[in-house]
C-alpha cells in the first residue's frame, strides 16, 4: 500500500503510535512500515501527496505481460514500471493500471521479504495487512475488471458493493460506490477479539476518532474497528471471520446500509457506507 502525504512526520507517527507497525526505512520523502514477514506493507511518500496505489503480488513475470496487454485492450491507462520505480518499491518487476474509476492498481513480482522477525512498535496484535476498500465511481465496470481480467471472485455483495476474494480469505478487496475514486480504508488483521477491544481503548485514550465499530460484519463474520487517520484514509483492525471456500462458492446478497454492514448495530460515520444502496 502506497499513500502520498504532505505530512510525513504525522503519517509516520500514526503508523507507529496508533497502528503499532514496525518502521523499516525513513528518508526525507518516504517512510515504510512492516506488519508481517514482508519488508513493508505500508509506505508513505511526499513526492506526490495525491498518489494512492494498491499493490497485489503475482507469481510469474509472464502474468504481468498478460495483464498489461489485457488492460490496454480495455482502453485503460497502463504501463510497466521503470527499473528505478521497481527498486523504490523493492520488487523485481511491476506493471500499473488505472481501473475504470481511476484507482491505481499495481501488480508486482517478487516483492522483498524480510529475514528478521516482525517487531511491532506497540502490542497492537497486528498479524498482517488483510484487505483494502476502494471507492468506485463505476462499480459494475470495476467489478467486471477484477472478475474477468484478474481472476477474482465475488464472495458477497453488500448492497451494490462487491467483496472480492483472491485466496481463501472471504475478501481481500471491497469496492464501494462513491462520487470519487481513492482508497477508502486499509485493514490490518489482529490476533483476537481481546486485541481488538484492547485497541479500541488505546484509540479512545489517544483521542482517535472511531468512525465505525466495534462490530461484526454479516457477510464475512469479521470483527472490525474502523478509525480515522490524519491523511483522510480510514484504517481498520479486523479479527476472526470466515473463509470463502473455492471458486464454486455461491455469492450472497446482503442489504445495503447499517443492517448489511454491522450485525451489532454500531454507529457508522463513513459517507460511502451510509450511501450504499439497499438491495
Amino acid at each position: 500500500m502506497l499513500l502520498g502525504t504532505d505530512d510525513l512526520a504525522g503519517a509516520a507517527d500514526f503508523a507507529q503510535r496508533i497502528l503499532g507497525l514496525e518502521p523499516v526505512d525513513r528518508t526525507e520523502t518516504r517512510a515504510t512500515f512492516r506488519s508481517d514477514s514482508r519488508d513493508y506493507t505500508l509506505a508513505f511518500m511526499t513526492d506526490d501527496p495525491a498518489l494512492q496505489a494498491v499493490g497485489f503480488e503475482v507469481r510469474y513475470p509472464k502474468t504481468l505481460d498478460a495483464a498489461l496487454e489485457a488492460a490496454l485492450a480495455r482502453g485503460l491507462r497502463a504501463a510497466r514500471g521503470t527499473a528505478e520505480e521497481a527498486k523504490l518499491r523493492k520488487v523485481h518487476d511491476f506493471i500499473w493500471f488505472n481501473d475504470y474509476s481511476g484507482n491505481r492498481i499495481e501488480l508486482v513480482v517478487r516483492p522483498l521479504n524480510s529475514g528478521w522477525r516482525y517487531f511491532p512498535s506497540r502490542d497492537a496484535g497486528v498479524v498482517g495487512l488483510d484487505a483494502v476498500v476502494l471507492r468506485s465511481t463505476a462499480i459494475a465496470e470495476d467489478e467486471a475488471l477484477w472478475t474477468e481480467m484478474l481472476g477474482a471472485h465475488v464472495s458477497d455483495w453488500v448492497g451494490d458493493a462487491p467483496h472480492l476474494r483472491i485466496d481463501s480469505a472471504h475478501h481481500r478487496l471491497a469496492l464501494f460506490p462513491a462520487k470519487r475514486p481513492g482508497v477508502l480504508a486499509v485493514e490490518y488483521a489482529v490476533e483476537s477479539v481481546n486485541l481488538m477491544m484492547r485497541n479500541y481503548y488505546v484509540l479512545q485514550n489517544a483521542q482517535v476518532a472511531i468512525v465505525h465499530g466495534p462490530g461484526r460484519r454479516p457477510a464475512s463474520d469479521q470483527l472490525f474497528l474502523t478509525f480515522a487517520s490524519p491523511g483522510g484514509v480510514f484504517f481498520s483492525f479486523v479479527a476472526e471471520g470466515e473463509t470463502a471456500g473455492g471458486a464454486e462458492r455461491r455469492p450472497r446478497q446482503f442489504p445495503g446500509g447499517p443492517s448489511g454492514l454491522c450485525s451489532w448495530g454500531s454507529e457508522n460515520k463513513i459517507e460511502e457506507f451510509n450511501n450504499v444502496k439497499a438491495s
